[in-house]
């Protein structure tokens, strides 16, 4: 029987992983973002005045964003909040933690 002796190349296999997984971290980035957004859509800050002059400022939407940026050669998606409101029913709700199903 021969002998076979395998060499793995590490850095062309993290190169190629994360080539052929960055489209489908992209996709699950954006799937996690839209479910947060669509979950915080009822909530609402409240309506206050800054300084206690008008104009009433609040009544605002939570808005979540998402990126996916390379780390050490691997892509990684982040969901965060875009706004205060969103930080409010985020923390309020566990909404991010809810959007990952």
């Amino acid at each position: 029987m021969a002998d076979v002796e395998v060499r793995i190349d590490a850095k062309a296999l993290r190169r190629a992983a994360s080539v052929a997984a960055r489209p489908q971290i992209e996709s699950a980035t954006s799937r996690i973002c839209g479910t947060a957004n669509a979950l915080g859509a009822p909530f609402r800050t409240g309506l206050y005045h800054r300084n206690h002059q008008s104009p009433a400022v609040g009544n605002t939407q939570p808005s979540y964003g998402a990126d996916v940026e390379t780390h050490g050669g691997v892509p990684v998606g982040i969901v965060h909040t875009g706004n205060y409101a969103a930080m409010r029913d985020n923390a309020q709700n566990n909404t991010l933690l809810k959007s990952i199903g």
